[in-house]
């Protein structure tokens, strides 16, 4: 699972071991943006029907495919992709309104339990095989988020901690200090 895609973490900034963190997204959001994605992304695939079926009327339109069959395939193709454009977008934001996420650190053992769409997933990682805790700054149109992220060689492993407006150098070390790691670049992420 993607690291960026929760947004929330409580507590916001882990204090001492051992501690448990939930990391969800926000639901409001999603929930209107998905809103907002559904009738566009019909209005979209409404256009693209009446396009194919205006297409398909026009006269020579099935002669020149049956003459050159790599035109219908660059057809067929195209709606595919756009198809999959249009449901995308949808999937994730379906996916924001039900992703929880638990992280407990404890005896040198990270836990994790992960809740979504029909699935559900639990996985276990010595503390060890963590490379080093990274803090990672996100923009976006609605200001900066600071990211600290216990990062994994295997990146899908790697584990959100922490998400707050504004996270100062000293927390990041503090953090690092308790997990016994020390921080390392952004890059290595």
């Amino acid at each position: 699972m993607r690291v960026a895609i929760f947004d929330r973490v409580e507590p916001s900034v882990p204090n001492q071991l051992p501690f448990q963190l939930v990391g969800a997204c926000s639901q409001r959001a999603a929930a209107v943006k998905l809103a907002l994605a559904v009738p566009a992304a019909l209005a979209a695939a409404a256009v693209l029907l009446i396009g194919l079926l205006d297409a398909a009327k026009a006269p020579g339109a099935w002669d020149l495919m049956a003459r050159q069959p790599a035109v219908g395939l660059e057809i067929l193709v195209a709606v595919a992709f756009v198809t999959f454009l249009l449901i995308l977008p949808i999937k994730r934001l379906c996916d924001r309104l039900v992703m929880h996420r638990t992280v407990r650190i404890d005896n040198g053992m990270v836990s994790v339990k992960e809740r979504g769409h029909l699935r559900s997933s639990t996985w276990n990682e010595p503390l060890g095989n963590y490379s080093g805790l990274v803090h990672h700054v996100r923009a976006s149109l609605s200001g900066t988020l600071h990211a600290l992220i216990l990062a994994h060689p295997k990146r899908h492993k790697s584990v959100l901690l922490s998400v707050a407006l504004p996270l100062s150098q000293i927390a990041v070390v503090r953090v690092a200090a308790i997990l016994g790691h020390r921080q390392i670049p952004a890059l290595e992420l």
